[in-house]
This record gives structure tokens, sequence and C-alpha cells, in this order.
């Protein structure tokens, strides 16, 4: 019985440790289907062609043709 009360007070202790963690989630937002951070830097063309998207993880770049439809995306990642 004495096994069985470590056992559990051990469950408890470890449950307890896991859900107490600090699960820290950046904002972010959503722009042309891509999730990039709240306080990313977009850059648009003057004729709005081309989009250039920039947080701490990525730089992403957007090309739309004449009808505004997405031509090309390319998505690169940032070393750390």
């Amino acid at each position: 019985m004495k096994k069985f009360k470590f056992i559990m007070l051990a469950f408890t202790f470890s449950l307890a440790l896991v859900s107490c963690r600090d699960t820290k989630e950046k904002e972010t937002k959503e722009v042309e289907g891509v999730e990039v951070e709240q306080d990313a830097k977009i850059e648009t063309s003057s004729d709005g062609q081309k989009i250039e998207i920039e947080d701490s993880e990525k730089e992403v770049k957007i090309k739309k043709d004449e009808n505004g439809n997405i031509e090309k995306k390319k998505i690169e990642y940032k070393d750390e």
C-alpha cells in the first residue's frame, strides 16, 4: 500500500511539473496564405505586384500576375 501511495504521489508531482511549463507563443497573423509574426516587416511595390515580408524566422517573397493571383511564392528560412 505504501508503494502505491508513493507511485501516485510521484505521478501527481510529475504531472504538476509538466502542466506548469511556460508555454509562451508568439502572436502571428496570416498574409497571403503565409503565417508570420505580428511585427513582421511588410513591403509592397507601387503596383502591388510584388510583396516582401520579413520576420525573425523567415523572409517571404510573393509575385502576383495582372489579375492579382499569386504567380510565385518563395519562402527562405533564416539560419540561426
